[in-house]
């Protein structure tokens, strides 16, 4: 695991976390905790399907829950390509730590409701569903 050390954003699911820290039962956040100071990592996602995502921010020491967002699961490949690709840079780009988690979100509800990658992420959609959110 140590080629992925200091990385700014890390993201993984909980079944792969709980996989390589031998753990099933612990606390979700406590494992996020092990992972971010194993990778000396700035960021550390997990996603939990239909339970949304959580971000853990090292320096901050803060956790940030954001539901999920598809209203149906088609295919879920290339949904934690799409959420990397979209937090990891918001974070990057200095957004808040909820923001860019709620913006990696909509773009993996928009992945699973298509097969495969036959769709791009719509900024678009993106947008216009943060708008109407905040109305």
């Amino acid at each position: 695991m140590n080629k992925y050390e200091k990385a700014h954003c890390v993201i993984i699911n909980e079944g792969e976390l709980r996989h390589e820290l031998r753990n099933r039962e612990g606390k979700l956040e406590n494992l996020m905790l092990i992972l971010a100071k194993n990778l000396k990592a700035l960021n550390v996602v997990v996603t939990k399907g239909t339970d949304g995502a959580i971000l853990y921010n090292t320096t901050k020491d803060i956790f940030v829950d954001c539901p999920a967002f598809a209203s149906k699961i088609i295919d879920k490949v290339g949904s934690g390509d799409a959420m990397l690709a979209l937090v990891s840079a918001s974070l990057r780009a200095g957004y808040d730590e909820r923001l860019s988690l709620l913006v990696g979100s909509l773009a993996a509800a928009q992945s699973v409701e298509t097969i495969g990658n036959s769709k791009s992420v719509s900024k678009d959609l993106i947008l216009r569903t943060i708008h109407h959110a905040l109305k």
